[in-house]
């Protein structure tokens, strides 16, 4: 996935403010638009397992703790479908309408430029039993903007899914995994888990077919698994009834993220047993 970078202006300071650090702006690269449509063009640039697990296993040993969960428990028997950037009008309530018909529960991590346009779409996303997180309100590569800016990006939307469902989500998801320590404790600061994923079909990708979607995420699927799809995106819908019904096969039950922390006992990081996972790139 594309994510683009900020534009030269500042957002307004953050409600509560962190230490600002500096930061180079790089100019987004051109992109084909979201199969959704909506502002997040689309572009591989989503972070590896592999990579994720490093990031993790680094921070262990240097005793950071932190509020972060890339899989949930391998020894019970729960997966949590997650889907990134929409809504996207009119393709977010097919999505919802093949939920609905596969009754599965999934997590919607939602862009809250979007969401504040389209209120209905997120309203019914609660509504129907998903879940909703934070997915910043512009999709930029947190990194590449001042902390303060990130903090900005995590309460805008935090804001926007007040006013529309009266209720604050808990999970946050960085576009593309992007995070650094600094990062994580703003995203921490703010009252957030930050929320990533073991399987990514890399379903964005130009030409990927439902056949690839489904494969890639059946080639790994575990318990404790947290899939991460895109919402808006054809080939995706086309590879959900198929999904579903293989890893039910397999004895797992599809719960929202929040369940799959909470069955779990609490917020679980990644095991060793795990690092060989990777995308489908």
């Amino acid at each position: 996935m594309r994510i683009p970078s900020p534009p030269s202006s500042s957002l307004p300071s953050a409600s509560k403010p962190v230490v600002a650090r500096k930061a180079t702006l790089v100019p987004a690269a051109p992109a084909r638009p979201h199969p959704g449509g909506g502002n997040a063009p689309v572009e591989i640039a989503y972070r590896r397992l592999i990579e994720l697990a490093i990031q993790d296993d680094v921070e262990r040993q240097r005793g950071i703790r932190s509020l972060k969960v890339i899989a949930g428990d391998a020894r019970q028997p729960y997966v949590a479908l997650t889907f990134d950037d929409g809504p996207h009008g009119q393709k977010s309530l097919e999505l919802l309408e093949i939920l609905r018909r596969l009754s599965v529960q999934a997590t919607f991590f939602v862009v809250g430029a979007q969401a504040e346009r389209q209120p209905e779409i997120i309203e019914r996303i609660v509504l129907e039993g998903h879940e909703i997180g934070n997915h910043t309100y512009n999709h930029y590569r947190l990194p590449k903007i001042p902390l303060e800016e990130v903090a900005e990006q995590l309460n805008r939307t935090r804001d926007v899914l007040q006013r529309q469902i009266g209720m604050r989500t808990r999970l946050v998801r960085p576009p593309g995994g992007e995070y650094n320590t600094s990062i994580q404790r703003v995203i921490e600061q703010n009252g957030y888990a930050n929320i990533l994923w073991t399987d990514d079909p890399a379903d964005f990708a130009l030409g990927r077919t439902p056949a690839q979607i489904e494969n890639f995420v059946m080639r790994d699927i575990t318990p404790g698994g947290i899939i991460l799809l895109h919402d808006g995106i054809p080939a995706t819908y086309a590879a959900l009834p198929k999904i579903v019904a293989r890893i039910r096969a397999k004895g797992m039950v599809f719960v929202t993220v929040s369940e799959l922390i909470q069955r779990g006992g609490g917020l679980i990081q990644v095991s060793r047993n795990r690092l060989s996972r990777t995308s489908a790139r």
